[in-house]
């Protein structure tokens, strides 16, 4: 198995940082232009030879120094420098007069430009003096320009040098021959916590070691001409310690002499910190394979064993001595020769895609059987391997074929008492509406009949009290004849009766009464025919009949009150001949749909209107002008032949213009206690029961069609004869 590098990254930072140091150190020893490097107090940081040249004066003793203490620059040209450090202005240039070792004076000529931080910040300025002569012959002045020309192009690539070592994330510390620090980028002081006037101290650059041997070993190493690397822990400013990758150049002359040291120094914290993290998910991970019921097998993309697990090794019964020898070849050989039969693990996965997946039920050589999956691990869209997933499934698969053994016989034992339940479900349900369709008989009948006893009373005495009142009139009117001046009493009687008045309203209320007893003798017989009390079985009956006493029973839900507006109710009946059925249990289908209507037709106009009084006249108004509306059809439907008289089927439709019945409803609304109404309204027998008086009892069809928003219709379809059993 390959183990990537961890350190890869690391290094190519190094080695861009080794390449910045050596185009650094070419610049100021080869440059022909004299360039110093100061930082925002004007204080050395880096000069070029020909700088010390000029000035006669050591390197050393320029790094850390202001300017003024080595040049003197009148007052009046030190705004220029001042301009060039705010970033007020880009380049500037003056002359000055500088007397070397000998005393002899020259001018000097100094261009002066900012160099800024990787925040944008002007961290200094860079300074190049070129040597002014007069009366130059022109051979001279070109080759002066070529020179300005080749400075300015060092210059540029110092400042692009410059630019990289402050840009790059690594901590740089340049070196001279005794160890002692002449640059550091802001990466190196942020690190550290120091300057470069503090690293400058005694011994301060070997405070970053945890031991002062160490960096002196390593001092010594690369004095010699040698490099040193390592990882290990340097301290900064407070002795805290900070993990480190380092590693140490030198610095070359021309002639290959060693004349000072570069320290590179990445911080590899967040990296060890990676490294902990990646070793703890190692190690779960490890736990979680050695854990887990399933024999893992990862391989990679040629087919070498990356990782297994122990259940994998006990799965397969791998021999001891197979497996300590770490051969994967001689460990895939035996797991292949013991398959028996397979599509993929037989071949390891190899006629599968880079992005397939793989399932199958394999058999082994003992009689065993394993269930196999596998996926493939895809880096970059190239397949970097295999995983597979296998386990034992033998004793399962024997248990769930006694299990299914099980379930077909105790499936046919609960069919029948399926069959049995629901056919008692039914039988309940029938009962209970039937018993109490026979109460409400028994008590319609009762009414009705102590209701039509005084009724019939009243009505046979009428034509006598009728008989009586003319009588009476008649004897009045010849007493009034023949006596045209009574006496003053019975003068007086007769105005305050008002005779006159009297005798034309008596015949009027008599008519009235007359109207009222027959008026009662009708909703007597209605509720005879709704209650049928007085028949029994299937006979053959008028169905309109049954469908005005029904009407006229919920008569008291159809008018209008502050609750509900009224409802009409439209009938388009056809001239049907009488019905073989069973009179009362029609009228109880009859019954259950009219009061669904009426309570549909209720909650739409609740919903969308308000009982108002308008013009002095209480009344139902609604926004949309919809009037609630049921319309009941009758009509005979022929049979499939021709005179086939027998085959005729009565059809009766009951439809509303309410809201209609949605449509995940629909499925259910025959089915035995389900109802859409509230709590203690509906009971979910009505529907249910109408059905099965309809195609059990009469051996017809109940039906219906809705359309959201629009309404309900019900068809009822039975034969016109009932057939003998």
């Amino acid at each position: 198995m390959v183990k990537a590098n961890p350190k890869a990254q690391w290094e190519n930072l190094s080695r861009r940082a080794n390449h910045a140091e050596k185009y650094l150190r070419w610049f100021v020893d080869f440059c022909p232009a004299a360039i110093a490097m100061f930082d925002c107090d004007l204080n050395y940081i880096l000069v070029s030879q020909p700088w010390v040249k000029m000035l006669g004066i050591p390197r050393l003793k320029l790094i850390g120094t202001n300017i003024y203490t080595s040049l003197s620059i009148p007052l009046s040209q030190r705004s220029g420098l001042d301009r060039c450090l705010l970033g007020g202005q880009m380049h500037y240039s003056t002359e000055i007069k500088i007397s070397d070792r000998g005393g002899i004076t020259n001018n000097f000529q100094l261009l002066v430009q900012p160099w800024y931080t990787d925040d944008g910040s002007t961290g200094g300025i860079i300074i190049a003096s070129y040597a002014v002569e007069e009366n130059l012959s022109a051979d001279l002045q070109n080759r002066l320009q070529e020179e300005i020309a080749e400075r300015q192009y060092f210059e540029e690539a110092f400042t692009k040098i410059g630019t990289a070592l402050e840009s790059t994330n690594d901590a740089i510390c340049i070196t001279d021959i005794t160890g002692q620090p002449i640059y550091i980028n802001s990466a190196f002081s942020d690190l550290f916590s120091h300057s470069l006037d503090t690293l400058q101290n005694p011994k301060q650059l070997d405070s970053l070691f945890p031991e002062s041997q160490l960096a002196q070993a390593i001092h010594t190493a690369v004095i010699y001409g040698g490099t040193w690397t390592g990882e290990l822990e340097m301290r900064d400013r407070d002795r805290q310690p900070i993990p480190i990758s380092l590693r140490v150049n030198p610095v070359k002359s021309p002639v290959g002499q060693v004349i000072g040291m570069t320290y590179v120094c990445t911080n590899i914290r967040d990296r060890k910190a990676a490294e902990a993290e990646i070793n703890k998910s190692f190690a779960a991970l490890g736990a979680t394979l050695e854990a887990t019921a399933d024999g893992i097998l990862v391989l990679d993309a040629i087919g070498n064993i990356i990782i297994c697990n122990q259940k994998f090794v006990d799965l397969w019964r791998i021999p001891k001595s197979i497996f300590t020898a770490y051969d994967d070849t001689s460990i895939l050989r035996y797991i292949t020769e013991r398959i028996k039969s397979s599509q993929y693990l037989k071949s390891l996965g190899k006629g599968l895609g880079i992005d397939q997946n793989s399932f199958e039920v394999v058999e082994l050589d003992d009689g065993r059987t394993l269930e196999c999956y596998s996926q493939p691990q895809n880096i970059l869209n190239d397949c970097a391997g295999r995983v597979w997933s296998l386990r034992d499934i033998t004793e399962r698969l024997a248990a769930e074929a006694l299990v299914r053994a099980s379930e077909e016989k105790y499936r046919l034992q609960a069919e029948i008492l399926e069959s049995a339940l629901q056919e008692l479900k039914n039988t309940q349900s029938q009962l209970i509406q039937a018993e109490k369709m026979s109460g409400l008989g028994q008590l319609v009948a009762g009414i009705a009949h102590e209701v039509n006893n005084p009724v019939n009373f009243i009505y046979g005495n009428l034509s006598y009290a009728d008989s009586y009142t003319k009588d009476l009139l008649s004897l009045i009117e010849i007493y009034r004849s023949h006596y045209p001046n009574p006496t003053e009493a019975v003068q007086s009687k007769l105005e305050e009766i008002d005779i006159d008045f009297l005798v034309d309203d008596f015949v009027k209320l008599i008519s009235s009464i007359r109207v009222g007893a027959e008026r009662i003798q009708q909703i007597v017989q209605s509720l005879n025919n709704f209650s049928r009390s007085d028949e029994a079985g299937c006979k053959y009956v008028d169905v309109h009949e049954g469908i005005d006493s029904t009407l006229m029973i919920l008569q008291s839900r159809l008018k209008s009150n502050p609750h509900r507006p009224e409802i009409q109710v439209e009938k388009l009946y056809a001239d049907l001949p009488k019905i073989e059925c069973y009179a009362g249990q029609l009228n109880q289908v009859f019954m259950n749909l009219l009061t669904n209507a009426i309570d549909t037709l209720e909650e739409d106009a609740q919903a969308k209107g308000t009982w108002q009084v308008i013009d002095d006249k209480p009344q139902w108004v609604r926004k949309d002008g919809k009037v609630s509306q049921i319309l009941i059809k009758t009509e005979i439907q022929s049979g499939d032949r021709l005179n086939d008289h027998l085959n005729h089927r009565l059809v009766v439709k009951i439809s509303d213009n309410g809201n209609g019945i949605p449509e995940e409803l629909r499925n259910r609304l025959f089915d035995l206690f389900f109802t859409t109404k509230p709590v203690g309204k509906g009971t979910g027998l009505g529907l249910s029961i109408a059905y099965q008086i309809i195609t059990e009892n009469h051996g017809g069809k109940l039906s219906f069609s809705s359309e959201v928003g629009k309404g309900t219709e019900f068809v009822i379809e039975i034969p016109v004869k009932q057939s003998k059993n």
